[in-house]
């Protein structure tokens, strides 16, 4: 017995050597430039980048990793798209929390498991009935580029797909401009935590479960061997937990400890019901009682239900019609300005084009004068729906200021792509008829556009302020005119 075990531990020494030399010869095992980890950056708490640094979860793993196997590792964080291209054209050894695909498996070879991931849908809490792929038909579904919740939609042309980051996401879903996400349960948690945002739940069931990995060049055997061995020396001496309890107040894991809740709690409600129906069983008349109890009590709920369901719609109606200018139907500017004020913010964090147009009715005045209020308000909805036509993805806006002053909000659009969208509203407004008092009389409207990249010490107002200007310009060479504010001296 004696001489057997001293011949396994001999053997296990062996085989470790053995691993550490393999690694050593090609490349992986001396301490000499750093292995380069790529990740992606947009999965906070699990990977991201803070003032230039990467940090996270899976960072801490990869260097403690580094430790393990005696060679520094860098982990680089950038966007998951640009990682993957430069892992292929050779300026990374590894892929850092990769899920594992029949397709990825074709050019990847995979370490041991890294972290449990679940992908679950998030949506609205008015819109709970979407649970699974098949409700998602003929919805606009934000998603990672690149990543494993687009694979896992690949199949279902029939599902609007925008690639988004999930702060971003999310805030497009809260204001409607998107029915749903899929996202990892953790990340996607963690960022409705640090919003505060409260009207989106994550679907209970994940549409599918699985594990990440490191993943390296297909082939590279001798890499994958040398990385398991570190995580496994990371897990039995406890490393890896260490590092998990050291982001648990980063709400890292509190979705597993909410699932183990959930589980405790279903099981506490169980007991109950069963002691509740063998206690039923031998009291018949306290069965009648409850049974009329739980009636009354049902009854109420639901009227109860039923008035709160009205007071929402009622509430919601009214914040509608307060943001809603009520003769063209479109937002009015106390609803401009909230929606202008977010759009801002969304494009200065994200340092995307946004992009204003100012439009005004040439020579309205003579309009109400020579037909009546009656033509000139038709005319208005004309051009309100003319404008809503041209001007309908998410993010995008159309408000009437005041009387025949209104204006565009284009997200993620420079100058150049605003011009085309104005010039096709001026010429279709120009064709546009409008019957009054028997005869087709026609209008035309003058345009102002403008657009910048928000930056620091920047406000709103000064994009409005570069619309107007160009708007003046317009009216000023002979109106039914579309200017640019980089034109205007």
């Amino acid at each position: 017995m004696g001489d057997t075990r001293y011949t396994r531990l001999a053997l296990g020494v062996c085989l470790v050597l053995i691993v550490l030399f393999s690694a050593a010869g090609y490349g992986y095992g001396d301490t000499g430039e750093p292995l380069v980890f790529l990740v992606n950056a947009e999965l906070v708490p699990i990977a991201y980048v803070e003032n230039g640094v990467a940090k996270g979860v899976v960072v801490d793993i990869a260097h403690a990793l580094g430790e393990k196997i005696e060679r520094p590792i860098e982990v680089r964080a950038m966007n998951w798209v640009e990682a993957q291209a430069q892992f292929a054209s050779g300026q990374g050894d590894a892929l850092l929390h990769v899920n594992r695909t029949s397709a990825r498996e074709e050019i990847y070879s995979f370490s041991s498991p890294l972290l449990q991931s679940e992908f679950v849908i998030f949506r609205r809490q008015a819109d709970l009935d979407i649970r699974t792929i098949a409700d998602l038909i003929g919805k606009r579904v934000g998603l990672e580029q690149g990543g494993c919740a687009q694979d896992l939609l690949a199949g279902y042309d029939s599902i609007e797909i925008f690639p988004y980051s999930a702060a971003h996401a999310l805030e497009l879903l809260e204001a409607g401009d998107l029915d749903a996400l899929v996202m990892d349960r953790w990340i996607g948690e963690y960022e409705l935590a640090k919003g505060g945002i409260s009207g989106i739940r994550a679907a209970r069931e994940p549409l599918t479960t699985s594990y990440s990995h490191i993943a390296v060049g297909k082939g590279n055997e001798e890499f994958v061997d040398l990385i398991n061995y570190g995580l496994k020396q990371m897990a039995s001496d406890g490393t890896i937990a260490r590092i998990l309890n050291d982001w648990r107040g980063e709400n890292v894991i509190y979705m597993t400890q909410a699932h183990r809740q959930r589980v405790i709690a279903t099981a506490v409600v169980l007991v109950l019901m069963l002691i509740s129906l063998i206690s039923i069983a031998f009291v018949v008349n306290l069965k009648r009682l409850n049974q009329e109890l739980e009636a009354k009590v049902t009854a109420r709920t639901q009227e109860l239900v039923e008035v709160n369901e009205r007071l929402r719609r009622a509430n919601e109606e009214l914040q509608r019609q307060s943001l809603v200018d009520q003769l063209t139907q479109i937002l009015n500017r106390r609803g401009f300005e909230k929606v202008f004020d977010k759009v801002w913010r969304i494009s200065s964090r994200d340092r995307l084009p946004l992009a204003l147009i100012m439009i005004d009715v040439d020579r309205f005045k003579d309009i109400n004068d020579s037909h009546g209020h009656l033509a000139g308000d038709q005319c208005l909805r004309d051009l309100a729906m003319v404008l809503h036509e041209n001007v309908r993805r998410p993010g995008d806006a159309v408000a009437r200021l005041s009387g025949d002053e209104f204006a565009c909000i284009l997200y993620n659009t420079t100058e150049e792509g605003a011009v085309q969208v104005a010039e096709a509203m001026r010429e279709q407004i120009e064709d546009l008829p409008v019957p009054c008092e028997g005869e087709e009389q026609r209008f035309s409207v003058s345009l102002g556009v403008a657009a910048v990249i928000p930056k620091e010490g920047m406000v709103p107002v000064d994009l409005v302020a570069m619309a107007d200007r160009a708007l003046y310009k317009a009216k000023g060479i002979g109106k039914n005119r579309v200017a640019r504010a980089s034109e205007v001296k």
